[in-house]
Formats: C-alpha cells, sequence, structure tokens
C-alpha cells in the first residue's frame, strides 16, 4: 500500500514538473490549474443491492453504503474548449447482502469493504459556458474579459486503480484474495485476481469562480467502469469449503460461504458447491463525486492592459 503511495506521488510530481520545464514557461503556467476534493464514493456489483434481482447500473445503487473520498488533480487548458487533467483518487467501497430483501442474495449472506486508490488521465470538453458581461477591470470606460461565470463540462479518459477486498469475521477483517473464496490457486481454471486493474472513468461536472477569480468552486460526478469483477471476492460459483480449508485453512472456507441453513428465509441448495455466487459476465463499477476547489497557477507576468 504504501509503494503504491509513494508511485501516485512521484508520478504525479514528474507529471507537473515535465510540464513546467516546457518552453514558454510562463504561457504554459497560465493554463494550468491545480485541484483539490472531497466528497463520496460508491459501488455496484455482486454485493447488496436494491431490494430486487440484480440489475446493471445506478438502478441497483445502495446509498446507505455511500462512503467519503477526497482527490487531487492537475490540469492543463489547452483552450477554452479541451483540457487535459492527471487525477488522484481515494474512497472505500463496500456491500453486504444483508441490506437488501431480493432473496437468494440476502441468503447468500456475504459482506466487504475495500479501498479504492486510483489514478487517471482524462480529457475534459466543456459543453457550456456562461460568461459575464461585467468589466475585468474596474476602470472607468475599460471593457474587459471577467472570464467564464459557469463551465459545465464532460470527461473521459483512462486510468488504473488499486483495490483489496476484506471480509469480516470473528471482528476482524481478513483479506479475500489471497484466500481463493472461489477456489483461486486450487482449480487449475480458476487463477487469483490481480488487485490493480484499468479503469475507465466518464462523466460530468461544472465549475463557477468565486470573489478571487483564481479560484474556482464546482462540483462533478463520475462512473468508473473496470476490467474486474473481483472488487468484492464475488464472481463465479461456490467452490469446495473442504478443498479450500485444505488449501488455506479453516477461516478462509466460513469466508467462502456465509450462508446460514438455521436462518429464516434459507434456500436449500442454493449455497452449494458449483450453485451460482456472483455473475461473472457483469464486471463492477465504481463511482466518485467530489465537491472540488480549483486553483489557476500563474507565471508573475503580468496581464494588464496596456494604455497608450
Amino acid at each position: 500500500m504504501r509503494k503504491l503511495i509513494l508511485i501516485l506521488t512521484i508520478l504525479f510530481t514528474v507529471y507537473s514538473n515535465a510540464f513546467a520545464q516546457r518552453k514558454g514557461k510562463g504561457r504554459f503556467l497560465d493554463r494550468c490549474e491545480s485541484t483539490y476534493g472531497i466528497g463520496f464514493t460508491n459501488f455496484l456489483g455482486d454485493l447488496g443491492g436494491r431490494d430486487q434481482i440484480g440489475t446493471n447500473g445506478v438502478r441497483d445503487l445502495e446509498m446507505i453504503l455511500t462512503r467519503p473520498a477526497v482527490h487531487l488533480g492537475f490540469r492543463y487548458r489547452k483552450n477554452p474548449i479541451l483540457s487535459f487533467k492527471l487525477n488522484l483518487n481515494y474512497g472505500r467501497v463496500a456491500g453486504r447482502d444483508s441490506l437488501t430483501r431480493e432473496e437468494f442474495r440476502r441468503n447468500r449472506n456475504l459482506s466487504f469493504r475495500s479501498p479504492i486508490f486510483e489514478t487517471s488521465i482524462q480529457a475534459e470538453i466543456s459543453v457550456l459556458q456562461l460568461k459575464s458581461t461585467k468589466s475585468r477591470y474596474k476602470l472607468s470606460g475599460v471593457r474587459g474579459k471577467s472570464g467564464i461565470d459557469i463551465n459545465v463540462y464532460l470527461f473521459g479518459g483512462i486510468g488504473g486503480f488499486y483495490y483489496n477486498p476484506k471480509g469480516l469475521l470473528g471482528g476482524r477483517w481478513w483479506d479475500l484474495q489471497p484466500i481463493g473464496t472461489e477456489g483461486q490457486g486450487i482449480a487449475a481454471s480458476r487463477t487469483p485476481y490481480k488487485r490493480f486493474q484499468a479503469c475507465f472513468p466518464f462523466g460530468v461536472g461544472f465549475r463557477v469562480p468565486l470573489s478571487d477569480r483564481n479560484w474556482t468552486i464546482g462540483f462533478e460526478y463520475g462512473m468508473r467502469i473496470t476490467t474486474t469483477d473481483y472488487i468484492d471476492d464475488v464472481s463465479t460459483t461456490y467452490f469446495s469449503p473442504t478443498l479450500i480449508a485444505q488449501k488455506y485453512g479453516e477461516v478462509a472456507a466460513l469466508l467462502s460461504n456465509r450462508a446460514d441453513p438455521a436462518s429464516d428465509g434459507f434456500i436449500k441448495g442454493s449455497a452449494v458447491t458449483g450453485q451460482q455466487r456472483g455473475d461473472a459476465t457483469d464486471r463492477d463499477a465504481y463511482m466518485f463525486g467530489l465537491i472540488t476547489l480549483t486553483y489557476r497557477l500563474k507565471s508573475g507576468k503580468s496581464v494588464l492592459p496596456k494604455f497608450r
């Protein structure tokens, strides 16, 4: 985890310094911004969800599992329409079958939580710009652009993220990936999944200037399509708890199958070896909603108008 944070920090620093060394440094810096944000994250996957059979998209979102998130970023404005961004995001996602009344998922009775460390490069396209008609300079008879009062934009890009699903047992959170809860590392056809995966962020946002026009405040919301179905450690079918226990121990066997035959609503035969545990045809997704503060970097060169 510490190595990942160090790698992302170095990447962000190198990216910023590389741009700063370009020719025309003054003009370049006047096009750059640093961004900071706090907000929320949530998860769409196999675990938990609404009181219905699992569906794609926000229709299956469990709002009670929304968790805090933080953001750090760097933006380069190529022109008034197009910008490029380097982002670092952190949040924690979770899922619990006990929150849904849908009988098969509630009977499964699994739960998890996982950190999300994400870095991405995005393109941002402004789709609506409302400009102020007021003068930028408080001089009688002088008119000047005061900047964009409202900027609505769409964004999309590519990135990578680290996750590490954990399951709760005996008052302790256990790492799930190393213990092969679906037979990974036991059956030849089931290899352990990677905890580093690609993501494809896309979404919408807006910004408005504060009284000091070097600062803007805004909000953006974005989904992340991923290349994995294992953010929640659930994807395929139940595996033999006996074989799991032999390979990884009794704790691993217990975490692989939490269905309780003695509980109300238990569906006989639904949580045995070979039965469906997750939906491998539908990859997991997560989202970030962020309140952002943006600071416009300055080269130190004067941009005041010249008078003859």
